[in-house]
């Protein structure tokens, strides 16, 4: 059943799509430039060094992209390395489940994390953080067996810790040490020597992780290994370099309610009815350790985005599997039938709009969903595919309905239908919000038969990984600080910022808005042209005067 609900969830939204903003772009264009040049130590967005992230996830999705491309798009091909890490982080989330909580309820802490809504998108998306999360999930079953079977518990914790290093840098190292050396400071029965011997084997096992890739980082560029470590890890971190936003540090405390929704209310349920043995209880003490551990490390940081919030889920879903038993029958059954009811209703009130949409009425779908006088119809498959989707989940509700023991299965079969339904008749909508694919496309037929490059100006990784992708451009970013002797120039935003226009010789040659509704996402071509018979001067940052 949970494989069956694995494919059921994981293949929707996870081909047929183009790459989306936001990271997912420019994780692309990190695998394309591995594929074409093999270069696996710098990661590289449109030619320039991306060292925010080390290459660990780019290197598996080049690996599984380039054996799939004969049959699928590039974009999608590199995509499927997410069912490999997504079901290992599964396994491995089961397996620690059942180590401290026992086997009734490994089965429902990887169908928990399946219908946590923050997990929807990026599962399904060109994302380090997919990485990231298996890496936590194997530390922390390597931790819960390490008692019992040092060597390989040492071994999945020492891996997991090298996986989520190489994943996205020092945050998993930092968490899941500290997590390992707290746990027997606050709990008398982790201070055993097979616990000791499992941290030294861990420590054995991650050490190829953690000096392979940076020293060849080091001896590539000391300049690139000190960008590295120092600015994209301790300056995120502590805010001094740029990536630390300067949010509350109560961002994650006054959003975990929707951020964790709803694994946090039933982990919640878990520690109210485990109230009276809840100190000292082998069910909570891993799990309770490593949230505290990556709640406070998250907070301290002076960086913070929801998908950032995503290892928080591991430990709430192992609290919240062990109290699964617990719930009363009636209350379960209730519960169960109150959510097959509002999730059937969502998914009939997607239908009802999308036939509105299609039919000719589309007044009702354009005020609920704003971008919709651009929707495009769908093709058949895909409508056949929303169809196969809601036919499979009213067989599921009927026979689940009700039934206390399959709880929470009905929550996450709902969710999975609505996914389904929403990467099937609201794909085409969700391309002409998230996709570069038209702007791109029609900036590259208003190109000048000849040109010497393109250089741009407030334009992000994402958006110059999708003009090299859709356009066959390589922009020079001017914010590098070097002249580049281009005569074609991209703004990316409204070209009545610009001033001076006139007076440096450039006309527009091409406007584009990416959605169409939002003025935010403005792009403007400039053809530059020499004056007065000069030559073409090498363009500066300084020569983009901003109103």
């Amino acid at each position: 059943m949970i494989i069956v609900l694995f494919l059921l969830w994981m293949l929707p939204g996870l081909i047929g799509r183009d790459p989306w903003k936001a990271d997912e772009p420019y994780s692309f264009s990190i695998v394309r430039h591995i594929l074409q040049t093999g270069d696996v130590v710098v990661p590289s967005v449109t030619g320039v060094p991306f060292l925010e992230k080390p290459p660990l996830y780019y290197v598996t999705s080049a690996l599984v992209g380039r054996a799939f491309s004969g049959v699928l798009p590039l974009h999608d091909a590199v995509r499927l390395v997410n069912i490999a890490w997504i079901a290992l982080t599964l396994l491995f989330l089961g397996l620690a489940v059942r180590e401290i909580s026992g086997t009734n309820a490994a089965w429902a802490a990887p169908v928990i994390l399946m219908g946590c809504t923050l997990i929807q998108m990026p599962a399904h998306k060109t994302l380090t953080d997919v990485a990231l999360l298996t890496g936590f999930s194997a530390a922390w079953y390597g931790i819960a067996i390490s008692r019992r079977r040092p060597s390989w518990g040492g071994f999945w914790t020492g891996t997991g810790l090298g996986i989520g290093f190489l994943a996205k840098g020092l945050l998993a190292p930092g968490v899941i040490t500290a997590t390992a050396l707290a746990l027997p400071l606050i709990y008398p029965e982790w201070r055993r020597k097979e616990y000791a011997r499992a941290q030294g084997v861990a420590a054995l096992a991650a050490l190829p992780w953690l000096i392979i890739w940076p020293t060849a980082l080091f001896f590539h560029s000391k300049e690139f290994f000190v960008e590295w470590f120092w600015y994209q890890n301790f300056g995120r971190f502590f805010g001094f370099a740029r990536g630390g936003n300067g949010d509350s540090h109560l961002f994650y405390l006054l959003n975990l309610a929707w951020l964790a929704f709803p694994v946090l209310f039933l982990a919640l349920w878990t520690a109210w009815s485990f109230r009276s043995q809840l100190r000292g209880n082998a069910v909570f003490e891993l799990p309770l350790v490593s949230l505290l551990v990556t709640f406070a490390v998250l907070s301290a940081s002076s960086s913070s985005r929801e998908i950032y919030a995503l290892p928080l889920l591991l430990p709430l879903t192992m609290i919240a599997a062990a109290g699964i038993e617990r719930l009363q029958d009636s209350a379960a059954g209730a519960l169960d039938r109150v959510i097959t009811v509002l999730l059937g209703l969502t998914g009939l009130a997607l239908w009802i709009i999308w036939l509105a949409q299609v039919s000719g009425y589309p007044v009702l779908a354009r005020h609920l969903f704003p971008g919709t006088a651009h929707y495009q119809p769908l093709d058949a498959l895909l409508l056949g595919s929303a169809a196969f989707v809601t036919v499979i989940w009213i067989a599921v509700a009927r026979r689940m309905f009700g039934q206390a023991i399959l709880f929470p299965l009905s929550w996450t079969a709902g969710i999975i239908f609505l996914w389904g339904l929403s990467m099937t008749l609201w794909l085409p909508w969700l391309e002409g919000t998230t996709s570069y694919r038209d702007v791109f496309t029609s900036l590259r037929e208003h190109l000048p038969g000849h040109y010497q490059c393109v250089a741009s100006y407030g334009i992000g990784e994402s958006e110059r990984s999708m003009l090299e992708y859709y356009a066959g451009v390589q922009p020079y970013p001017l914010e590098l600080g070097n002249p580049f002797p281009c005569d074609l120039l991209l703004v990316g935003f409204d070209r009545e910022r610009i001033d001076g226009a006139s007076s440096h010789g450039w006309h527009i040659e091409w406007e584009g808005i990416r959605p169409k509704e939002n003025p935010k996402e403005h792009f403007t071509l400039y053809h530059l042209t020499a004056a007065h018979g000069r030559p073409l001067q090498p363009l500066t940052q300084d020569m983009v005067h901003l109103k």
